[in-house]
């Protein structure tokens, strides 16, 4: 309770708010320390007129019938029922009233528009406009104007402006600002262009966006294809390699600016296919080949097959075609470049792009290549005509050599050859190999053969006598500059044989038996040992002859006629079992030396057969090898077939439920379809929207959502995004996105968090802790893009159920 002393206290917190050009409302508070009933005097004036009023128990009123344009003193004091009055408390408050309905028009990456409306009721009052402009950190950029809009230029690309604009009368009075943000478009890449693509590889490039020549700038690159991650990289260059692709992929590209802030132009999009690998070439033959490819991707559910095309040079190409994925072309000319096509082909005749590769059928060999005859100084070698050549011109090259010597070469067109001056008694290996008349040579076939070592030639016993005999023999033919010497061996019956050696061409038995029959033979021996056939021959050494002794010849002759007469029935007997003793002898001698001489043809015959079997040895060998590597390609290629079947299987069982996915998803959207929006919803999908034809804050919008049975919009698809930027006559609307909880994570209305940020404007978001909602701003018709914004401002929202 106040005493009559006391000094009345002043009303508290004294506003004045603008309500329309020739009306204000006042507001205050009590008085400190007073209760109950309150009565206050209120004042105003302008220009030396001056209006009041007694306010009784409240603490508000409204004055109108002002005059627009002018500014007004406005006084308050407490008054107390003795009539005492507190000091004045005085604002002050201009009529004036800021322009309206701020918009963006012509945004571009260096300039833009502004259009406003003058404020309602001083469309007749004499005015101009203060435009300001300005960007943080930077000198304003000012301008006057009697119209209601200023074009912006010469600005910086993707840059944000605060623009402001105050009404000002002819008395110099001016409204209070009102303001707005914008930010020009930070150019996207030009001439997005796709130079070149490989099986695994692309080249893309494109030209700086202009005004962007002293602005630090770089391009970031996004790539993908269906169902896999996006790749992401960067460069300060105007062109990329993109590598590590898939072939025969479709793959889509974006490119976008990125300035040193971190903001981002729109994105430009191409798209590119790469190439299939071209076919793999399997086996290759001499008239034939077996060529596969993979299937391209995509196909798994598309009925089509494969066109190959298949030619030489100078010939029309051959067309045939298989659902499979590989061929065998076959009919094909020996030691033959061939181009080879293959292409995909729809049923509706569609062809995709070709693929090519090029092989050579192999040029065939000699075959059966034999040796026919084999002498002292040459041999007779044959072979068979390879396959597939009768049409084609061609000879045979032979390579022949000795071991430490240089190879002789010598051609010919039949089909087999006699080689001449060789090293008697010497290995020698031989190959021949098919050449045409290009110069292309097969690979090669050999064999081996040996030369005979002639034996010694006319064996003869030069003399005899009772225990020697001298024995000669021709030098053999083809020996003059071989090194080699002679074997002698002789034995009389029942006896070792005897082993001599000299290298002369005669030679003195010593020490024989008198009146005894030896056999002789004589051989050709290298220096390596080697040993020709051996040559016989027989001689027998002379009895004793002592009737040349005179002193004993009567003894002897009494001798004798008694022996004689004693034996003669004797010495018949005994000479004739001695003649049939050398009858049997001879004929034993002459069956062992033809026995000897068929055991050294059955020798030479067996060598000539041991050659043989080894070059077959050699052959099949090789065949062997030929047969293992196709083997292990056809084992390869199987397990690449299992490998593809177990992924097509699992595709197959993917592709078996996303069906049923979506055929559930079908019958839930029929379903839902069924039901109807309400009357001023529209309806998308499974969904119905609502715009609304007032403006409230974020809050206040989501209240009125909710009140309808919904809430803010949540944006989930591109689809979705697209559907929106729909509405029309429609600058902003508040959608269901907020980071008010936590600033920077953003989050929908039912608490999702966002993950993969589309939408947002180049440079968005940006507002910082004073910004925390997020609306729609269309920046033209069908086109809008997010911004976070002040969640008190007003403007329309979306509903969506």
């Amino acid at each position: 309770m106040l005493s009559l002393d006391d000094v009345l206290p002043p009303p508290g917190d004294f506003q004045v708010l603008l309500l329309t050009l020739d009306s204000v409302s006042l507001s205050w508070s009590s008085p400190q320390g007073l209760t109950g009933p309150q009565t206050f005097r209120v004042t105003w004036g302008c220009d030396g007129e001056t209006s009041s009023t007694r306010v009784k128990g409240g603490h508000h009123l409204e004055i109108s019938s002002l005059k627009p344009g002018e500014k007004y003193q406005f006084n308050m004091a407490t008054e107390g029922e003795d009539g005492r009055q507190s000091r004045w408390v005085s604002a002050s408050l201009s009529t004036v009233v800021p322009p309206r309905d701020l918009k963006i028009d012509h945004l571009g990456d260096t300039s833009f528009t502004l259009h406003w409306s003058k404020a309602e009721g001083m469309e007749k009052v004499p005015q101009h406009f203060f435009i300001s402009n300005c960007i943080p950190g930077t000198d304003t950029l000012t301008a006057i104007t009697d119209d209601c809009h200023k074009t912006f230029s010469n600005l910086q690309p993707g840059t944000e402006y605060t623009v402001s604009v105050t009404t000002v009368l002819s008395n110099g009075e001016q409204s209070e600002s009102v303001s707005t943000t914008v930010c020009t478009i930070l150019p996207a890449p030009d001439q997005l262009t796709v130079d070149s693509v490989d099986t695994t590889s692309a080249a893309v490039s494109w030209s700086q966006p202009p005004g962007l020549d002293q602005t630090q700038h770089h391009y970031q690159i996004s790539y993908r294809c269906p169902g896999t991650e996006l790749h992401i990289t960067t460069t300060s260059s105007h062109s990329i390699t993109l590598s590590d692709l898939k072939p025969a992929t479709e793959y889509s590209v974006t490119v976008c600016t990125v300035l040193e802030n971190g903001k981002q132009s729109q994105l430009v999009l191409t798209t590119f296919t790469t190439v299939p690998t071209a076919p793999d070439q399997l086996t290759v033959d001499t008239t034939s080949a077996a060529v596969s490819w993979n299937q391209p991707p995509g196909l798994d559910q598309t009925q089509h097959h494969y066109q190959i095309s298949y030619h030489c040079p100078g010939t029309e190409p051959h067309y045939t075609t298989t659902s499979s994925h590989s061929i065998t072309l076959s009919d094909l000319k020996p030691a033959t470049q061939y181009s080879i096509t293959v292409c995909t082909v729809l049923e509706n005749g569609k062809k995709s792009r070709l693929v090519s590769t090029t092989l050579t059928t192999i040029l065939p060999v000699p075959d059966q290549l034999n040796v026919d005859s084999v002498d002292t100084t040459s041999a007779g070698v044959s072979w068979s005509q390879p396959p597939g050549l009768d049409q084609t011109q061609h000879h045979y090259q032979i390579s022949y050599h000795c071991p430490g010597t240089e190879p002789h070469i010598i051609t010919t067109s039949s089909h087999s050859i006699t080689l001449s001056d060789l090293q008697c008694g010497t290995q020698y290996s031989v190959t021949v190999c098919t050449v045409l008349e290009n110069g292309r040579q097969s690979r090669l076939v050999s064999t081996t053969l040996t030369t005979i070592l002639p034996a010694p030639d006319q064996l003869t016993v030069d003399s005899v006598d009772t225990t020697s005999a001298a024995v000669s023999w021709s030098q053999p033919p083809g020996l003059d500059q071989t090194q080699h010497h002679y074997q002698i061996s002789y034995h009389c019956p029942g006896t070792e044989p005897h082993i001599t050696t000299t290298s002369s061409a005669s030679i003195t038995l010593c020490g024989l038996k008198p009146g005894t029959e030896y056999s002789v033979n004589v051989c050709t021996v290298l220096e390596n040992g080697k040993t020709s056939r051996l040559v016989s021959t027989t001689l027998t050494t002379v009895h004793f002859q002592w009737w040349r002794r005179p002193s004993r010849v009567a003894a002897v002759c009494v001798l004798l006629a008694v022996i004689i007469g004693l034996w003669d029935s004797y010495a018949t007997a005994e000479r004739d079992q001695l003649q049939n003793s050398l009858n049997t002898r001879t004929t034993e001698r002459d069956q062992l030396q033809n026995s000897l001489n068929t055991r050294t043809t059955e020798r030479d015959q067996l060598q000539n057969s041991l050659n043989t079997r080894t070059t077959e040895r050699d052959q099949l060998q090789n065949s062997l090898n030929t047969r293992t590597t196709e083997r292990d390609q056809l084992q390869n290629s199987l397990n690449t077939r299992a490998t593809e079947v177990d992924k097509l299987k699992k595709s197959l069982n993917t592709t078996t439920m996303e069906r049923d996915q979506l055929q559930k998803e079908i019958e839930r959207l029929n379903w839902e379809n069924k039901r109807s929006c309400p009357e001023g919803w529209r309806r998308f999908g499974s969904s119905c929207y609502y715009l609304s034809t007032e403006g409230k804050s974020w809050e206040k919008s989501r209240q009125d959502c909710l009140e309808r049975g919904a809430d803010l919009v949540i944006i989930n698809s591109e689809e979705e995004q697209t559907f929106i930027n729909g509405f029309e006559s429609v600058k902003w609307v508040w959608i269901g996105l907020t980071d008010s909880v936590t600033e920077g994570t953003w989050k929908w209305v039912d608490g999702t968090p966002l993950t993969t940020p589309r939408f947002w404007w180049s440079g968005e978001p940006g507002g910082g802790v004073g910004e925390n909602c997020v609306e729609i701003y269309y920046i033209s018709s069908g086109q809008g893009v997010w911004r976070d914004y002040d969640c008190s401002f007003s403007q329309q929202w979306i509903c969506e159920k």
